[in-house]
């Protein structure tokens, strides 16, 4: 049986050689992720011969398991994710797979597994370009919303966050919460990446209007080509979601691609979602053991 154990900050050197390299850019790769979410999702992981296992254990005793991720060969990796879930006593059940992923493993264990479309869970990939220049006709109407926002507040300004203006970043995300969520499994995951920003290696913005934070988004980096937009929250101001947005893109231009997450099947966040076109909406699937 797999030693699964609930992952630490020192995990983050030997997950993140495996993730950066291994060509996956869902947000679900992500050590922060991973990290900020283990205790709303009883996240475990393992490292075993080198290669990463995560799972997530509910309340009930079932398992869910992620496609291992390492330089063995896939089906030697199964084996031993599905030996796990036989010691346990559990049907496996293989969720947040892509499709590369969701076809290995039907090439490799044809008509044993039932597969579905998770498309609560896609990820919506965007162009960095796209976002900071917003050219052409399909994103003239956040073009004149940025205007109007710039031409109503003109004394608008953008720090990084760093020590100085955690707690402004964080004074937005409560704000948020405060007025529109009951459930503060997010909030506390906020306030956990600010308290360990550095040690997570995150990066973010504050939006400020009048000297009063109005929006603040953070994220990180899943290669040297994508960034992952773990949290983005605007309160008061008409427009400070789309500056915000448009500023971090402007701003890291080290980057090729945004990874800004799933849209947990919320209407209102879908819509927002898709009104950036994007470039690529990443499925994901789960796939149960027949």
């Amino acid at each position: 049986m797999l030693d699964f154990y609930t992952p630490t900050l020192d995990d983050k050197e030997w997950i993140e050689k495996l993730t950066e390299n291994c060509g996956q850019i869902g947000c679900d790769i992500s050590f922060a992720t991973t990290y900020l979410w283990r205790n709303r999702y009883n996240i475990k992981v393992c490292n075993h011969n080198g290669v990463l296992y995560k799972a997530y254990f509910s309340r009930n005793g079932d398992v869910g398991y992620t496609f291992p991720l390492g330089d063995k060969p896939p089906k030697e990796m199964l084996e031993v994710l599905l030996n796990d879930a036989e010691e346990r006593g559990v049907k496996p059940l293989i969720g947040m797979l892509n499709k590369t992923n969701a076809e290995i493993l039907r090439h490799l264990y044809p008509d044993e597994f039932e597969f579905s479309e998770e498309r609560d869970s896609a990820d919506y990939i965007y162009s960095r370009e796209n976002l900071a220049f917003l050219s052409g006709k399909k994103f003239h109407a956040k073009r004149n919303h940025i205007s109007k926002f710039k031409r109503n507040n003109e004394d608008y300004f953008v720090k990084e966050i760093d020590s100085s203006t955690i707690e402004d970043a964080y004074f937005v995300a409560h704000k948020w919460h405060m007025q529109n969520d009951s459930d503060k499994s997010e909030l506390f995951a906020i306030r956990e990446a600010l308290d360990n920003f550095s040690a997570l290696s995150l990066f973010g913005l504050v939006l400020y209007v009048k000297n009063r934070p109005v929006a603040m988004t953070i994220g990180s980096k899943i290669n040297s080509s994508v960034c992952d937009v773990h949290f983005e929250k605007a309160v008061d101001v008409d427009g400070a979601y789309a500056v915000i947005n448009n500023e971090f893109a402007k701003l890291h231009d080290e980057f090729l691609q945004f990874n800004r997450e799933e849209d947990l099947g919320l209407e209102g966040l879908r819509k927002s979602k898709l009104s950036y076109n994007p470039d690529k909406i990443l499925m994901k699937y789960t796939a149960v053991k027949i």
